[in-house]
């Protein structure tokens, strides 16, 4: 698997965190589980934001890459932006 695929899914997987926290947070379904999945989205977007960092150094990828995974946009905006870098790679 190549560091651009592997990121990549790693971005979709702290999209979902990120996604099941908004779940639960906007239904009201638990503080514990709200606590829990807000410090997986956290540390994920941490660890996300310097895997694209590292990305952008060894120039797999762009820079406005990195700028979408820092945006308050977080895991979705680096998902779109993948999405897009493989559409435009095809």
């Amino acid at each position: 698997m190549s560091y651009f695929q592997a990121v990549r899914l790693y971005s979709a997987a702290e999209l979902t965190i990120f996604t099941a926290l908004v779940v639960v947070w906007v239904g009201g379904l638990g503080d514990h589980t709200k606590e829990i999945l807000g410090w997986c989205h956290g540390f994920g977007w941490i660890a996300l934001c310097l895997l694209v960092a590292n990305g952008c150094v060894r120039d797999i990828f762009p820079w406005p890459l990195l700028a979408a995974t820092v945006s308050p946009a977080g895991p979705l905006g680096s998902s779109i932006g993948f999405f897009l870098l493989d559409r435009r790679v095809r």
